[in-house]
């Protein structure tokens, strides 16, 4: 896994975070890259390299629609998440690896109030866009009320530390 420090620097960059915002979504040859974010395809490919070698994204050779030599394409293959918590008697810079597994392995360590949205999708090849939309909107809303409550913990931590000082 890539370290704190080396992720940060990475994605310090914008057009890095342009790449990746396309890329979670789908994968993408650098000369689509290119055209969608607006810049040239040697700065995009520049980009790449850094991002893979931060082990953000892996790159495929995929066959040619054209019958031509196989081309390269990259896509994010990792799921990871950075948390920063800064202030006054504070400082914490964290890199998680997120849990691989379906709905119901991940069961194990989800919150009550996301169960139901896991039994519903467990085993499931498909969903339809609106139940999608549905469950994801459920699911941000869960996130929402647990950063909060993150918040307020982290919030009561930093105040005792202040104390205790």
């Amino acid at each position: 896994m890539v370290d704190v420090d080396l992720a940060l620097s990475i994605l310090q960059n914008k057009v890095r975070r342009q790449i990746l915002e396309r890329l979670v979504r789908e994968p993408h040859y650098p000369m689509q890259l290119a055209d969608l974010i607006g810049v040239s395809q040697q700065a995009i490919m520049k980009h790449l390299k850094e991002l893979e070698k931060g082990d953000f994204v892996a790159k495929m050779k995929v066959p040619s629609n054209k019958g031509g030599p196989p081309r390269t394409i990259y896509s994010v293959q990792k799921s990871i998440s950075l948390r920063i918590d800064l202030g006054p008697d504070l400082f914490h810079c964290e890199q998680r690896k997120l849990p691989l597994g379906g709905p119901m392995r991940l069961s194990k360590t989800l919150p009550e109030n996301s169960l139901k949205v896991a039994e519903t999708v467990s085993g499931r090849k498909k969903i339809s866009v609106g139940e999608g939309v549905s469950h994801l909107a459920e699911l941000s809303n869960i996130l929402e009320e647990m950063d909060a409550q993150r918040d307020a913990i982290i919030s009561l931590h930093q105040h005792i530390r202040n104390r205790i000082s």
